[in-house]
């Protein structure tokens, strides 16, 4: 019957190395053996497959390489290479049987219940760094992050947490690595551009060391604080407008009160001339508005807040012995009102003054979008065209700040219109 000396070299060899991977495999089970669930039958056999794959592979060993080196087989190996091959084979197969069976087990226990081995898999699966040490630095659990993340900024491995700990506190570091802060809660910026924040506790005997990833945290505060930087200097900028706008203000106001008083100047005088060529022009002497003027210089008289726009134009027209003569109706935005007075008063003053006029025409209308105004006179017309002076230019200035537009024309005959927008409400 066929044994052991009936086979070639090469299958001898797979045979003793198959029952050494048995072997192999024994050693790895046996420390499941001591488990409280573990019953007694699984031990004694796995402990007995032990054996017998160790005395097969032993005695198997010892015969192959006495044939080797032409030396006497002992006599244990040559009575177990007589026996049929059949007998180690039926061994081979039922520990290879048990040793699947155990392994199957094996892998359904780690999958089932809590392992030392699961928990150090579970904490290195973590993308933040845990270290559990003891007093004086020793190590009791570190995962991979942990210690990538020791070599990277000290350059050693994670041997003494303490020492790894005071390091971070206030140690030196590498040299590609930037400290963003010290204390109890430091920050790293490694050279890969991530930054991380590390921390201490203490828990019990225990010292629990934690890094976390902060990269994107830190960007932000980057970035709120180049905002921060920004919006400080169009906070200055701003300051800075707002002195500039109250200055354009008290400008403004300097400006009205110059127009006002250019027009109430000019409305004396022209009434003064025309009473001194002819006092009967002028129903009364214009002593009454030199009063006025003269009280307005001290400061002492403003205009009547609840004047209405017609009622002031013609108390200016009586003043210079204008007649007014009106087509359409003032429109009843009250800043529209404003504006447009304005524009009469000062077609009244240069109707007077360069016309030598006795009456004023004005033209009310409105459309869907727009005011317009425009004032004619009976004077005598133009023979060049017309150069604003200081009361069609500052008028033209405060129409087209309110966004209207201004024309003057000379032929046939004087003309001033002014056209003003119905949805800006933002008049000057």
């Amino acid at each position: 019957m066929l044994n052991f000396y009936d086979l070639t070299i090469p299958f001898r060899s797979l045979l003793i190395l198959g029952l050494f991977l048995e072997f192999c495999i024994n050693i790895y089970l046996l420390p499941s053996l001591f488990r409280k669930n573990t019953s007694l039958s699984a031990r004694l056999i796995t402990l007995l497959s032990l054996l017998v794959s160790a005395l097969l592979m032993i005695l198997y060993t010892g015969q192959t390489r006495a044939a080797l080196r032409f030396l006497p087989v002992p006599a244990l190996s040559d009575r177990l290479c007589r026996l049929p091959l059949l007998i180690p084979i039926a061994l081979f197969l039922l520990i290879l049987v048990h040793l699947i069976h155990r392994l199957v087990c094996e892998y359904r226990f780690h999958q089932k219940n809590l392992t030392r081995s699961s928990i150090k898999e579970s904490v290195d699966k973590l993308t933040s760094g845990l270290c559990f040490y003891l007093e004086g630095g020793r190590v009791v659990l570190s995962n991979r992050r942990m210690n990538m993340l020791c070599f990277s900024l000290a350059g050693i491995s994670l041997q003494n947490a303490e020492l790894f700990w005071n390091t971070l506190q206030n140690g030196d570091i590498c040299r590609d690595v930037q400290r963003l802060s010290s204390g109890s809660q430091p920050h790293f910026r490694l050279s890969d551009g991530t930054v991380w924040m590390f921390s201490c506790e203490k828990l019990g005997s225990l010292y629990q060391l934690t890094a976390a990833n902060t990269t994107q945290i830190q960007a932000v505060t980057e970035e709120l604080q180049e905002k921060n930087a920004e919006l400080s200097a169009l906070n200055l900028r701003l300051r800075k407008h707002g002195e500039n706008l109250d200055e354009l203000t008290r400008s403004q106001e300097r400006l009205e009160i110059k127009t006002r008083i250019h027009s109430e100047l000019g409305q004396a005088l022209l009434s003064t001339r025309r009473y001194l060529v002819n006092e009967y022009a002028v129903p009364t002497p214009p002593l009454a508005i030199w009063q006025r003027n003269i009280a307005m210089l001290r400061k002492e008289a403003e205009l009547k807040e609840t004047e209405q726009p017609l009622d002031m134009l013609a108390r200016i027209a009586s003043a210079t012995g204008i007649d007014i003569e009106s087509a359409g109706s003032l429109p009843e935005s009250s800043e529209a009102q404003k504006l447009f007075v304005q524009a009469a008063a000062e077609a009244l003053t240069n109707a007077v003054r360069h016309a030598r006029a006795t009456v004023l025409y004005t033209a009310w209308t409105e459309t869907e979008t727009h005011y317009t105004a425009s004032f004619r006179n009976n004077g005598d017309i133009p023979k060049k065209t017309i150069i604003e002076g200081g009361g069609l230019d500052s008028l033209r200035k405060k129409i087209e700040r309110a966004g209207g537009t201004m024309t003057v024309t000379h032929l046939p005959v004087f003309e001033l219109t002014v056209t003003l927008p119905k949805e800006r409400g933002d008049f000057l």
